[in-house]
């Protein structure tokens, strides 16, 4: 009962801003980046904080950005998911023509085809799609759009069989960790 509720509606209103699509620290909605939550900033977050009171950004506990001293005021929590990308290289053995598949949510990939001399790699295929093709032979490297809620399984046609090293994939790896973001205003 003897809250403010101007801070209430500020820290909703900076709470709900930072988990947006198009937030300083997300990837997606609900979604935040932990390289951009270890750059944080309050000049990165210039147009999302109020500018007359203190506020403070925490994740699970730890401060993320803080100006001024918010010692009251009013705190709002979400839930929220922290992403952290890896690149990953693989150098699939496709000398009898397996295929390699790539983990769940990846987006793109670099797929990079170097066949010997005498060996054409014709068409590169993810989930029965063909992603590139080439009927005089694929050589260089080459982004590839794929589907990103699919696990996708690359296959290569050529015209022999390729030794190791002759195609390698690229790609980012998305792992998540659930976490509390609480925002603190005390105008």
């Amino acid at each position: 009962a003897d809250t403010d509720p101007a801070d209430g509606r500020l820290a909703a209103s900076v709470a709900e801003r930072l988990v947006a699509a198009d937030g300083p620290f997300s990837v997606r909605a609900n979604v935040l980046s932990r390289t951009a939550i270890d750059n944080a900033s309050v000049a990165v977050l210039g147009d999302v904080l109020p500018a007359d009171a203190a506020v403070r950004v925490a994740l699970d506990g730890q401060p993320v950005v803080e100006r001024g001293n918010p010692t009251g005021g009013t705190t709002m929590r979400r839930i929220v998911l922290v992403a952290e990308t890896e690149r990953h290289e693989l150098t699939p053995a496709l000398d009898d023509g397996t295929s390699v598949t790539l983990p769940r949510r990846t987006a793109n990939a670099t797929v990079t085809v170097d066949p010997p001399a005498g060996s054409t790699v014709s068409t590169v295929r993810a989930n029965d799609r063909v992603v590139l093709h080439d009927s005089d032979g694929l050589d260089g490297a080459y982004d590839v759009a794929l589907a990103r809620y699919d696990t996708v399984t690359v296959t290569v046609d050529a015209s022999s069989d390729l030794p190791p090293g002759s195609v390698r994939i690229a790609y980012r790896a998305e792992t998540t960790t659930k976490a509390v973001m609480a925002v603190t205003v005390d105008a």
